[in-house]
């Protein structure tokens, strides 16, 4: 099956080091993320850790009702522990329970917060190995999984019961200088069903670069060819939707779109990370997910093209 050709192993989930010939921004990161739509409570989170520089970034971001609600920012950090069962940070805490499937996701802070298990439906999608080693170019996994739990806004609970996503990313460098303009999308439509699609323009590189994959309820498949309408507000520095084509390894079109529900900001130097929650429907079909539109300063006179 294709899905063996594309699947993570437990050794490439686990906590990984630099190697003697890594990069200064060599970089590890972890980035979980899900939307109730009964709640309308969307929550990001991202921990990247450069050991090289001596120091980790993390966000926390919370929306509600359409609205950024809760932000947590740092982006200088401590490098948290290397710990065989968890990583911890400003007290957000990620447990490995189960490898490659079970995670348990806590935080709390002056009231706000959250506590939820995120359990994988599907195995754990690869993005393409590229040649070389992994000192100087990154590899990355996708997974999708039901999040259960509770989150805290202000003095109100609530219960979370969902879809959601998880991203885990080593090796290479996270430069965030080099990536000029991005659209990563990620969608759980149901258990059957979730994408992956992005598309980067990188400093030097003429063309734009297009990856991802699928899980069609049966195996993992990686995208032989991506087309990604992103219409946009302010500038093309936010996104309002999409609408996306995409073409799996086996010659079958996926056409999928999608609609902005709710955003929030994080800033890497002259980079603009916009994280969305988004509604994407395919068919018949309707589930949830992020839409993460980026940009970059030093390109702000191309962003509209």
């Amino acid at each position: 099956m294709a899905s063996t050709d594309h699947m993570a192993t437990p050794e490439d989930d686990a906590r990984h080091s630099p190697g003697p010939e890594s990069r200064p921004l060599w970089n590890e990161s972890y980035w979980f993320a899900f939307y109730d739509p009964k709640q309308e409570i969307g929550v990001a989170v991202r921990l990247g850790m450069l050991p090289n520089v001596g120091y980790s970034n993390i966000y926390i971001l919370v929306t509600h009702e359409g609205s950024p609600i809760y932000s947590l920012i740092d982006q200088r950090a401590p490098i948290p522990a290397i710990a065989e069962k968890q990583i911890s940070v400003l007290g957000y805490t990620i447990a490995f329970e189960e490898p490659l499937n079970r995670f348990r996701l806590t935080y709390n802070r002056d009231g706000e917060g959250f506590d939820v298990t995120w359990e994988g439906y599907s195995p754990t999608l690869m993005w393409p190995r590229p040649p070389g080693s992994v000192d100087a170019v990154s590899r990355h996994i996708e997974h999708a999984g039901r999040v259960k739990g509770t989150v805290w806004i202000g003095e109100k609970e609530y219960a979370i019961d969902c879809l959601g996503r998880r991203d885990h990313s080593w090796g290479g460098e996270r430069d965030w200088s080099k990536i000029l303009r991005w659209d990563y999308l990620s969608g759980e439509i149901d258990e059957k069903f979730w994408f992956n699609a992005v598309g980067l323009t990188l400093a030097g590189f003429p063309e734009k670069v297009y990856v991802g994959g699928i899980w069609n309820g049966e195996e993992l498949l990686s995208l032989s060819k991506v087309e990604m309408n992103v219409p946009t507000a302010e500038g093309g520095t936010r996104a309002l939707g999409v609408e996306l084509r995409m073409t799996d390894e086996r010659g079958r079109e996926h056409e999928v779109s999608g609609e902005m529900l709710a955003s929030s900001n994080v800033w890497f130097g002259k980079a603009c990370l916009r994280e969305g929650f988004a509604r994407f429907t395919y068919g018949d079909r309707v589930g949830y997910g992020v839409h993460e539109h980026g940009y970059n300063e030093v390109d702000a006179p191309t962003l509209e093209g």
